[in-house]
């Protein structure tokens, strides 16, 4: 990767989303010294259909800034309705005005194909918002979300083995998601990163599909 200061967005819709997706990614980029931005699309909390409380708003705040604190990160949250986080003028503009106000080069986001709507939706305001940016870098979804019957297409590696404890750690600070899925959740980000990792002979990786690459990363 090019050695100038880069300013990196890091685009989910809800909160942890980023950490799994490419947490270690930005750590190794907050590392180099690039300002790094975690921007969450949806509100921190949310219920389940019969109104069940899953993660409290102050849960929900809390998690986020400490995971972001433990990457080395600057979180930003939009509050926009979680399970209805849209694709409009209103989500495009206010992504917009992040990249304009941190001058962001490079972007990562959900991957396009992801069935989740939010994770849908957001990608496609980030592609509008972000027509002018020369790195998009859509990371790889993990189950529950994502399953599609289109493949993920794997075709640029980060490896992650230096920062791969920071992204655990930063991950593990959503406590209340750890808790509804369980220590199998963590073993299987592992898992993914260890089988990326040993497709590239590093000990973790993470991977992306690629909307746009300058090729100065």
């Amino acid at each position: 990767m090019s050695s100038k200061k880069k300013n990196i967005l890091a685009v989910g819709a809800h909160a942890d989303d980023v950490e799994i997706g490419c947490g270690g990614t930005i750590a190794c980029h907050v590392k180099r010294g690039d300002n790094v931005i975690i921007l969450v699309l949806a509100e921190s909390s949310y219920t389940d259909y019969k109104g069940k409380i899953l993660r409290s708003v102050q849960e929900g705040i809390s998690e986020e800034e400490n995971a972001a604190k433990v990457l080395g990160a600057k979180v930003i949250n939009l509050g926009f309705t979680n399970k209805n986080v849209p694709y409009s003028q209103e989500s495009i503009e206010a992504i917009n005005k992040v990249i304009d106000e941190y001058n962001i080069d490079t972007i990562y986001t959900h991957w396009h194909n992801d069935t989740h709507q939010d994770h849908m939706r957001t990608t496609q305001s980030v592609f509008s918002a972000g027509r002018y940016i020369k790195n998009i870098l859509m990371y790889e979804p993990e189950y529950p979300a994502g399953r599609s019957f289109l493949g993920f297409w794997n075709q640029y590696y980060v490896d992650i083995t230096s920062t791969f404890d920071i992204k655990m750690n930063a991950l593990k600070c959503h406590e209340s998601q750890v808790k509804k899925y369980g220590t199998q959740f963590i073993e299987a980000v592992e898992a993914k990163a260890r089988h990326r990792g040993y497709e590239i002979g590093a000990k973790y990786a993470e991977c992306f599909e690629v909307l746009r690459l300058l090729g100065d990363m």
